[in-house]
């Protein structure tokens, strides 16, 4: 499993480690999926502003249980804009 971690640099090959904030700027403007992850943990009985939703996403704080629904709702968002853009695709080809 890879580790998700600040823009830190891995000592073995110099390279990038991926980042909470690159897979948030993935999503796009707007996508409300801080406000997404505290609706999820509030339904779990763990309570969190969504300002320590971000500070998680821009690296500034730790918490496994955040991370873990951050990266949940950034899966299900992605593969709803992939389903989303073949379905359009689909439809604009169909004549």
């Amino acid at each position: 499993m890879e580790q998700i971690t600040n823009n830190r640099q891995t000592k073995d090959n110099n390279e990038q480690t991926p980042t909470l904030f690159q897979v948030y700027k993935k999503l796009g403007e707007r996508n409300r999926a801080a406000k997404k992850v505290v609706e999820r943990l509030a339904s779990t009985g763990t309570v969190v502003a969504i300002s320590t939703v971000y500070n998680v996403i821009y690296g500034r704080s730790s918490r496994a249980d955040i991370t873990e629904q951050f990266l949940n709702v950034a899966t299900e968002m992605l593969a709803h804009t992939k389903d989303l853009q073949a379905r359009t695709a689909a439809l604009a080809s169909a004549e």
